[in-house]
């Protein structure tokens, strides 16, 4: 018998809806049940005990439910499954989970929830999957579903070091594209003279024809926001608030899907502190594996850079970072992203929260990534999904790279 559930944490972010060609799975429930939330949610309030408590976010489960045709969704297996829709729709599209694959967690999550007795072959199946996506190297993925085993503290570390090191290995040792020419419009790409939209969609639509190479931003789309904020306005304004703290779905979109807005704007509202917060634990990440695994990844100039950039910019002596996350790994037995936000907000936290990006500075840096990635050998770049806004935060943090193709393996999505 498979225990489990463990830690189906809400990891419920800012989010967004898709465009057209840039749609999740949830969105698209998301979009049928909008319009008519505020009078469900009115309608469950009228229903509702004297003495018991009513969550937006369960009743927008049960909705999400009813719309998808699943008849035993309710309650606590609903929201549960809500959890693991949107974490999932985080993910850039062609990430996500398929129907099929979210339907086998469904089931193993619902047969616990229901107490049905064929849980071990449900898990099974999942387990299954999960082997899958490993091979593949989906780690994003595998992290999902590995969530529902986590029952106590040492499988949850045991599962998120084997994630960590998979992931490291895969971003270090995956090869390129090896296209032997790319479309004249990259060799021929002036970003200081071109910056505008049409030209820079131009070169990195190419880069993903010729080199499989795309470009992401983590946002929502502001259309589907007004939408959401239009429907809840008759609620209560901490409802509100509530709810749009988590829907619509903020997700990686590939630069260009969202068609409403500038690319400009788009980068503005992409630098969140949790960007910034993202970009500077990638590169910690980045760094510890390479100690780790010292001598023999060929990156051992990282390290130095790194502790350069930390001290400069941060004010951190590596020398007390890394034995602190070691240290809380090895003999606190704390979970890797635990310790990371820890090492963070401890280490790097007090000049994060000092830092403050101005519009002149974030356009010389979209100008000097723009010039990074036209002056970049993508026959070298694996081909995958990209972070657009960590190459213009090396750019405004100022960090060295010895080897150019560190940059992409840095700020691959996985």
């Amino acid at each position: 018998m498979f225990e489990m559930l463990g830690r189906l944490v809400e990891k419920m972010m800012r989010g967004n809806k898709a465009s057209s060609d840039d749609e999740g799975y949830l969105s698209r429930y998301l979009d049928i049940v909008c319009p008519h939330y505020a009078a469900r949610y009115n309608e469950v309030m009228q229903d509702k005990q004297a003495d018991s408590e009513i969550d937006a976010l369960d009743v927008l489960a049960n909705m999400l439910m009813s719309e998808m045709g699943i008849s035993n969704g309710y309650g606590a297996a609903a929201r549960a499954y809500l959890s693991i829709l949107i974490e999932n729709e985080h993910l850039p599209v062609r990430a996500h989970l398929s129907p099929t694959e979210l339907n086998a967690l469904r089931e193993l999550l619902f047969c616990y929830f229901n107490g049905a007795g064929d849980v071990n072959e449900k898990g099974s199946q999942v387990l299954g999957l999960i082997e899958q996506k490993f091979s593949h190297g989906e780690f994003s993925q595998a992290r999902i579903l590995l969530q529902i085993f986590e029952t106590n503290n040492e499988t949850r570390l045991n599962n998120e070091r084997n994630l960590y090191y998979e992931e490291m290995i895969l971003r270090l040792d995956s090869m390129g594209s090896r296209v032997k020419s790319l479309p004249d419009s990259l060799s021929s790409f002036d970003p200081v003279h071109h910056s505008d939209d049409a030209s820079v969609l131009q070169v990195l639509s190419d880069c993903e024809a010729s080199a499989g190479v795309s470009f992401y931003l983590f946002l929502r789309d502001p259309d589907e926001l007004r939408a959401w904020q239009n429907a809840l306005a008759p609620l209560d304004e901490q409802v509100q608030q509530y709810l749009l703290d988590y829907i619509p779905v903020v997700r990686w979109r590939k630069v260009g899907s969202i068609t409403s807005e500038d690319l400009r704007s788009q980068l503005g509202r992409h630098m969140t502190f949790e960007m910034l917060r993202r970009h500077v634990q990638q590169k910690i990440r980045m760094c510890y594996f390479i100690l780790l695994a010292s001598g023999s990844t060929g990156h051992e100039w990282f390290i130095f850079a790194f502790t350069e950039w930390s001290r400069k910019h941060f004010g951190v002596d590596v020398r007390d970072l890394f034995p602190f996350i070691h240290r809380s790994g090895i003999v606190d037995n704390i979970c890797l992203q635990e310790i990371l936000d820890m090492a963070t907000d401890r280490f790097f936290g007090p000049a994060m929260n000092a830092l403050s990006i101005h519009p002149e500075t974030l356009e010389k840096a979209y100008i000097s990534a723009l010039e990074f990635i036209a002056a970049t050998d993508f026959s070298q770049v694996p081909p995958g999904n990209y972070n657009l806004g960590d190459f213009l935060l090396d750019v405004i943090l100022d960090f060295e790279y010895q080897d150019p193709l560190l940059a992409y393996r840095t700020h691959a999505i996985m």
